[in-house]
């Protein structure tokens, strides 16, 4: 099993008694993350599927059922409501949960972009819980060092120099994950033919059952084309026009599938980052894969890997502090581009550039660093063994120590 960085954020004791919303990708994980806690708390019992029409006609016959399995022993028993945004008024269901139990116990509720897309709809729970986030797994969680990735330093400084004194994960298991992806079963069962056939088999799950169910979309074989098309685009900004012409549909239909693929964590999007926001949001943004294995060329589904890691952290260190980080690209009036800004409330806080072996930083890199105050910049690499200081604030370093 793998043990996840949300574990250490998402059931702390920090969030008092609001209800936690679990969300990510489909089979990232979040059952096994709800059942782990049950286990760790002495709830096992407390799982509950919505899914299942005896759980529905639990419901039915006790609003309340589950407190009868509350176990003697455990004072504030945690409690798994799975799947239940599949029920009509879901959120009218958590709030009598809520306001009725809420000095009884905890409670989870675990969910893919459904609940995410639900939730917006109205505030009837306003109040009453936090939204974490499970992305696909890291290399700090798959080599089994989940507390890494969760510890959020006051500068990014300090953070590179904590990865340069780290001690690197082995580079069979940044093979592994590179190769098989970060999604839990094809990573553990590591074999190419089922990796290949899981692939498949989850780029239609999602577009038939979760955007089939909850958008407008009716051609979804626009959809399908569209998703195959990008990974031959990662790391470069995507021109909506040329994707029309493509798909022979118009550019604002092309958004509109666009934002779908981001919704249900098929991709995420990163806008070249401006201090005018209504600049940034003019221009074309990039497009990454959540499965960095669907991209064939080497340098672009490693590129697609660093992006992935950056944004866990990002996500971990959001849901843990309660400030803001974000991901961009930055690109210069020359056109010259860095991969990635990590800021923090705004503010540029990281820059990083990903690069397949390791060789000295472009100087456009350092300017840009500079011109953005001053900031720490990284290139991660490929390569192995890889620990340097350039110079002050400037870093180069594997990816497996850097996100070991």
């Amino acid at each position: 099993m793998i043990h996840r960085t949300l574990s250490k954020i998402a059931f702390s004791g920090d969030w008092g008694r609001q209800m936690r919303f679990i969300s990510g990708p489909r089979q990232c994980g979040k059952t096994t993350l709800a059942r782990a806690q049950l286990r760790t708390t002495g709830c096992e019992g407390l799982y509950y599927l919505w899914d299942l029409r005896s759980i529905r006609q639990l419901y039915k016959t006790d609003e309340l059922f589950f407190t009868a399995d509350f176990p003697a022993s455990v004072a504030e028993p945690w409690v798994c409501m799975d799947e239940i945004h599949k029920m009509p008024q879901w959120k009218n269901i958590l709030k009598g949960f809520f306001d009725s139990l809420s000095d009884r116990c905890r409670l989870m509720v675990p969910g893919s972009a459904k609940l995410d897309i639900l939730r917006r709809t109205g505030d009837s729970l306003a109040g009453r819980y936090f939204t974490f986030h499970l992305l696909p797994v890291t290399l700090a969680e798959f080599t089994g060092n989940p507390s890494s990735p969760a510890v959020c330093p006051d500068s990014a400084g300090e953070y590179l120099a904590m990865r340069m004194d780290s001690r690197p994960a082995k580079t069979a298991a940044l093979d592994q994950l590179l190769k098989f992806s970060g999604f839990p079963e094809p990573l553990l069962n590591a074999r190419t033919t089922f990796h290949r056939k899981w692939a498949g088999d989850y780029i239609d799950t999602v577009i038939r059952e979760d955007i089939g169910t909850l958008t407008r979309i009716i051609d979804r074989e626009h959809l399908h084309d569209l998703y195959h098309l990008l990974p031959e685009m990662v790391g470069s900004p995507l021109s909506v026009a040329s994707l029309a012409g493509h798909l022979q549909v118009s550019p604002v239909t092309v958004k509109n599938y666009l934002r779908r693929l981001d919704d249900f964590y098929l991709t995420f999007s990163l806008r070249p980052f401006s201090r005018n926001i209504k600049r940034s949001l003019l221009k074309a943004p990039k497009f990454y894969l959540h499965d960095w294995t669907r991209i064939a060329e080497p340098a672009h589904s490693f590129e697609n890997y660093v992006a992935c890691e950056l944004l866990a952290r990002a996500s971990f260190w959001t849901d843990s502090t309660g400030r803001k980080f974000d991901l961009y690209y930055v690109r210069n009036k020359q056109k010259e581009e860095t991969d990635f800004l990590m800021t923090r409330e705004n503010v540029p806080w990281l820059l990083v550039e990903a690069k397949m072996s390791d060789q000295p930083l472009e100087k456009h890199h350092l300017a840009t660093a500079e011109t953005l105050g001053k900031i720490p910049v990284v290139q991660v690499c490929r390569q192995n063994d890889v620990a340097l200081v350039q110079r002050e604030g400037v870093f180069r370093l594997s990816a497996n120590r850097m996100f070991a």
